[in-house]
């Protein structure tokens, strides 16, 4: 398949860019690799970062090697290269993090659980985030003495991240009688804290799908990409004409996989028309929604590069947020400029008290006819 989009073979083909690593220098490798990640050519990037690491193997190099490999979404490759890093530079803290992060992305909770453990261990009460990642892993695995184990060990860290009520949700998981098996969404601008309300409800034992991993792409006409750059090449007539949408081939795979489990199933982010064609397909559909000024005030805190104070991914966020506090789809409204453990008590009392959302299953239709293709 060939797209009028992209531009001539040299900046397109990777071999090019692997055979020109090969006559560069070391400090060469890195201004190679700055200069692409700054035009948003990711797999460019790589290219050379690898090379560099290959002739001179850098903690730093490494650590920034394996960002690229999340952004690419080969996460199994970002595992492999971690784990030799951490033969050579045991115990750095920073290392494991990166790895455990990359760990639950691949859905490896085994392996996640044993290195959010050693996070644990290294720390000790420098933070409840790492306790509650373990705690997810196990849950995930269904080992529930695990958890019971960690939550008593780890009792003095999570008693300074979480109020008794929150601590006996998370001890209790997510209990008796359980959510029913099938898909539920949770939706909401940028900065109503869906990601976080997906790690609490994970803690919970309850099964995720991270919207913006494992179903999100850029799409410009039928073709679609997990990175913006194989659709734009940087040029910017192209820029304009690239969208954010869910294609219909990844929602189906990644539901799908999901579904395998017979459990409860959620899936976390996204809003107003990228999701709007998938909201019948759920059992329920719950929408975050929180004032303007608390949105800015967490895109402040959180830090990433496309909704930093003064961009323009900033700014959009805030215009945007009264007029997608009501959403165009079925859906429970949530305030979300509370404690995450509230937020979810509620969405269980939901799940709990009631069956399927007529609504949901009926107002929208599923069209597959014009999914996006994915890129050769």
């Amino acid at each position: 398949m060939t797209s009028p989009f992209l531009t001539p073979a040299p900046l397109r083909d990777l071999n090019w860019h692997r055979q020109h690593a090969a006559g560069l220098a070391p400090a060469q490798l890195r201004r190679a690799a700055r200069k692409r990640q700054q035009r948003g050519d990711v797999r460019a990037a790589r290219v050379y970062l690898e090379a560099l690491h290959h002739a001179a193997p850098d903690l730093d190099t490494a650590l920034d090697l394996a960002a690229l490999h999340r952004q690419c979404h080969e996460h199994a490759r970002g595992i492999a290269l971690l784990s030799q890093a951490c033969s050579l530079w045991p115990d750095r803290v920073d290392i494991l993090h990166a790895m455990a992060e990359l760990a639950m992305l691949a859905k490896e909770y085994a392996l996640a659980a044993g290195l959010w453990a050693r996070l644990v261990r290294l720390q000790g009460a420098a933070g409840v985030y790492p306790v509650l990642r373990a705690i997810a892993c196990h849950r995930q695995t269904g080992d529930d003495p695990a958890v019971t184990d960690l939550m008593d060990r780890c009792a003095a860290s999570l008693r300074l991240g979480f109020p008794p009520p929150a601590l006996e949700l998370l001890r209790a998981g997510v209990g008796v009688p359980r959510p029913a098996p099938g898909l539920y969404m949770v939706t909401g601008n940028n900065g109503t804290g869906k990601t976080t309300l997906g790690h609490f409800l994970q803690a919970m034992g309850v099964q995720i799908i991270d919207a913006d991993t494992e179903i999100a792409a850029f799409s410009m006409g039928e073709h679609w990409s997990v990175l913006r750059h194989d659709l734009t090449r940087g040029r910017p007539e192209a820029e304009a004409r690239t969208a954010w949408v869910w294609p219909v081939a990844r929602f189906e795979a990644a539901c799908a996989a999901a579904g395998a489990s017979h459990r409860a199933v959620f899936v976390i982010g996204g809003f107003g028309q990228t999701v709007a064609p998938f909201a019948g397909r759920a059992r329920h559909v719950f929408h975050l929604t929180a004032p303007t000024e608390v949105i800015a005030r967490r895109l402040a805190r959180r830090g990433s590069p496309a909704h930093r104070p003064g961009t323009a991914g900033h700014a959009a966020a805030l215009r945007r947020n009264a007029r997608v506090a009501r959403p165009d789809y079925p859906a429970k409204v949530l305030r979300a400029d509370r404690s995450v453990w509230e937020i979810c008590a509620e969405i269980l009392d939901v799940l709990r008290g009631s069956g399927p959302c007529a609504g949901n299953v009926s107002r929208f239709a599923f069209d597959s006819v014009h999914a996006p293709r994915i890129l050769p």
